[in-house]
């Protein structure tokens, strides 16, 4: 992703490089991929059923 500064601030908006749809601010766009992650870990580590 390309931002205006070396350093984006979690207030500043992500725009789609595609389509220009607004993705919403970094640092709600951070809680929702950890958020995610979260999610897969607790997948990963559940024992899976044959």
């Amino acid at each position: 992703m390309k931002f205006e500064r070396p350093e984006p601030l979690d207030t500043d908006v992500l725009i789609c490089f595609t389509c220009g749809h607004e993705l919403g601010t970094l640092g709600s766009v951070k809680a929702k991929m950890l958020a995610a992650f979260e999610r897969m870990k607790k997948q990963a580590q559940q024992p899976r059923k044959h």
